[in-house]
């Protein structure tokens, strides 16, 4: 009769103990302090970390705060800031195009921007009509920069936008630290590989990893410029002429009259004026065809025979 498999273990363990208790024995006499430190260590550390655990369950405003653990510890404490984009954009008007172009470029240099792109167009009196201006200003200075904007002509229109992209940051740094760790590894065992199948396969992975964190470090720089200088469009226009009646509506009267009748007269005159200036190209032309053709008609008139009359007959 075959052993069943559970006697059999059962017969293989005793000696495998044996030998177990045996080893550690003789470790035992030779690194025992050291071991008993650790394990005292380890003890200390998981009763702090219950008394950590049950004062929180038993009382939560006992639990120190990141500061108090911070300057237990020593470290300095983690203070995370927010990644902003900040967008802006004003309209204003003024007489002076270009003498409010100047104020815009000045607001821009007192908080150390600058102009990345300009535009102006000329009105029909050669003077400038039109300006639009693209400012890139510190993301710190947004809001000081936008309130001496407004003031730099009349205000029109003003909109300010702002985009919280921390979340998007911190991912994007994650995968470069990723990615860069990953292209360690990768190096490596390019370093060890002997046969031209693994170099070939090593290389190719590698040549994917550098382009994937290329692109992680252009939107992490794109990032970076953008949460560190904000954009303000302002855009200056003249205003609009305002025209003035000369006369009240209602108005009677004698003056009331005399001015009615004044400026028929003279739109009267503009009218006859405006024909014969039309018509007065046209003289000579009339003068060459239009004389021969009446000294003609006036001949053949003298040279008709008389038509006979009744009485004659």
């Amino acid at each position: 009769m075959k052993p069943s498999l559970p006697r059999v273990a059962a017969a293989l363990a005793v000696p495998l103990l044996l030998l177990a208790g045996c080893s550690s024995g003789s470790s035992g006499s030779s690194g025992g302090s050291s071991s008993d430190s650790a394990a005292q260590k380890s003890a200390s550390g998981s009763r702090q970390l219950g008394e950590t655990a049950s004062g929180a369950a038993g009382a939560p405003a006992s639990v120190p705060q990141a500061a108090d653990v911070a300057s237990q510890t020593g470290a300095a404490p983690v203070v995370e800031q927010a990644s902003i984009i900040s967008t802006g954009s004003v309209s204003l008007t003024a007489p002076d195009v270009a003498q409010a172009r100047i104020a815009v470029e000045h607001v821009a240099d007192t908080y150390a921007g600058q102009v990345t792109d300009q535009e102006t167009a000329t009105a029909d009196d050669k003077k400038m009509g039109f300006a639009r201006l693209v400012l890139r200003v510190p993301s710190r200075s947004f809001d000081d920069a936008m309130g001496d904007l407004e003031k730099a002509a009349t205000l029109v229109d003003s909109k300010t936008t702002s985009t919280d992209v921390s979340t998007q940051v911190i991912d994007v740094d994650e995968r470069v630290k990723s990615a860069r760790a990953s292209i360690d590894r990768i190096t490596t065992l390019l370093s060890r590989a002997e046969k031209i199948g693994d170099i070939m396969a090593i290389e190719s992975q590698l040549s994917a990893r550098e382009a994937d964190l290329n692109s992680l470090l252009r939107q992490q720089a794109h990032l970076a410029d953008q949460t560190s200088l904000s954009t303000i469009s302002v855009s200056i226009d003249r205003p609009a002429a305002v025209h003035h009646t000369r006369t009240v509506p209602g108005r009677t009267g004698f003056m009331a009259g005399l001015e009615g009748g004044w400026d028929a007269l003279r739109a009267f005159a503009t009218g006859v004026g405006t024909v014969v200036g039309a018509l007065l190209p046209w003289t000579p032309v009339i003068a060459v065809i239009g004389v021969p053709v009446w000294l003609l008609v006036r001949r053949a008139r003298r040279t008709r025979p008389p038509a006979a009359s009744p009485d004659a007959v």
